[in-house]
């Protein structure tokens, strides 16, 4: 095939690898899309499987369209029948399929996070609790990585009061989502797996149907996720997951990177290849990034490598505080405009909470550099957009009672 042509030793052989459990350890900036991508394609133009068998599994939805944009231009058509999508995406369209044997009908509406807190602090109050005491942020919390973890309100461990009241809340919670025919995200993955795990008779047709399971960023799946995909890959046994336990960033949402280390021990005859060229960086900022990441235990050690340049050297500044630090950023960058032919829109700064952009703002300020920030309220999260969306949930679903309360006195 003349998609081979374009791809490393390594992504070659991670593309062809022969039908089985395959895991694909790919380094930063290594082409894990394009191996993905190119393996579906693989698939079927070389090894002759029918798009229907074929399930793909990534973690975006800008993801999913681009990997089928991809695979569309190389095969030339159309792929009627391949299920491409996120994990929520795939089990919404699963739980749709399968309503009759679960407890909301086909119509079910979908909570987003606002109105998943909306529901914990209305069961707070149809409790009695006092919401000070008990926090809903810290409930909603709660109850979702509960969910990732496959405990319904019957399964918690009751040590304390407070593991009782979450009890209750969760409980009270579940049932204001049943009686508005809704479920939230985590309900997506939790039903799906109770589904599977109870109904044989569904979940061996799911497992004929997919004879290869594909899955992107494997290291961010949790607990309810890796049992969906050890489910569905159940008949044929052919899983192939590319991911990197060195870039696993979603532990907060219940994201468990062991689930590689868990993949070698459960499947003995699994190939491992990694992926360690890198088309993104120079190779002084790769070299720096493994001296950090190498200090981790319970990884794969990888060496990854360019064929770039080694680059400008990496400078460390150990600020004594946060003033001090965006000083140092503003200084570094006038020192830069000033003395050489660069502008502005050459330079990004990024930092890992907004609340940090205050100080940063102030001291560009000061300095009298012009500066955008990137970011605003997300498009989905203004209150107008989310007005009208109730208004057409209720449209669609009149039991909605969480959307109702929303609009019932909006004009």
């Amino acid at each position: 095939m003349d998609i081979l042509q374009q791809l490393n030793d390594q992504q070659k052989k991670a593309v062809t690898a022969p039908a089985g459990q395959v895991l694909v350890l790919a380094g930063p900036g290594s082409g894990k899309t394009r191996v993905l991508t190119q393996r579906i394609a693989y698939l079927i133009h070389a090894m002759g499987v029918n798009p229907y068998h074929i399930l793909a599994v990534t973690f975006t939805n800008k993801a999913a369209r681009e990997m089928e944009g991809r695979v569309k231009k190389m095969l030339g058509g159309e792929l009627e029948g391949l299920w491409l999508g996120t994990f929520h995406a795939i089990c919404a369209r699963l739980l749709r399929r399968e309503s009759a044997l679960l407890p909301f009908n086909e119509n079910y509406v979908i909570m987003d996070s606002d109105d998943q807190e909306a529901i914990v602090k209305r069961a707070v109050r149809d409790l009695d609790l006092n919401d000070k005491l008990y926090r809903p942020s810290a409930l909603h919390a709660a109850i979702s990585t509960a969910k990732n973890n496959l405990l319904m309100p019957e399964d918690l461990t009751i040590q304390n009061y407070r593991d009782e009241v979450l009890r209750r809340v969760y409980e009270r919670y579940q049932a204001i989502l049943q009686s508005s025919n809704a479920v939230d995200f985590d309900d997506l993955l939790l039903w799906v797996v109770r589904l599977l795990q109870d109904n044989s008779p569904v979940r061996e047709r799911y497992a004929r149907r997919f004879e290869h399971v594909l899955v992107d960023e494997f290291q961010d799946t949790n607990t309810a996720q890796y049992q969906i995909l050890q489910q569905l890959s159940s008949y044929h046994h052919n899983l192939f997951v590319v991911g990197d336990e060195d870039q696993s960033i979603y532990r907060w949402r219940g994201a468990d990177y062991r689930n590689v280390l868990r993949l070698e021990e459960e499947y003995p005859e699994l190939q491992k290849i990694l992926l360690e060229q890198n088309y993104r960086s120079t190779q002084n900022v790769l070299d720096v990034a493994r001296a950090v990441i190498d200090q981790n235990k319970s990884r794969t050690p990888k060496a990854l490598f360019t064929t770039r340049m080694a680059g400008l050297p990496i400078t460390l500044y150990e600020a004594v505080d946060d003033y001090d630090e965006a000083a140092y950023v503003v200084d570094s960058i006038r020192q830069q405009l000033s003395s050489k032919d660069q502008h502005g829109g050459d330079f990004a700064i990024m930092y890992r909470t907004n609340a940090q952009s205050r100080l940063l703002e102030e001291a560009f300020l000061r300095a009298n550099i012009p500066y955008r920030l990137v970011g605003a309220q997300r498009f989905y999260g203004r209150r107008e957009v989310k007005d009208i969306i109730a208004f057409l949930r209720l449209v669609q679903n009149p039991e909605d009672e969480i959307s109702r309360l929303r609009v019932i006195n909006v004009p």
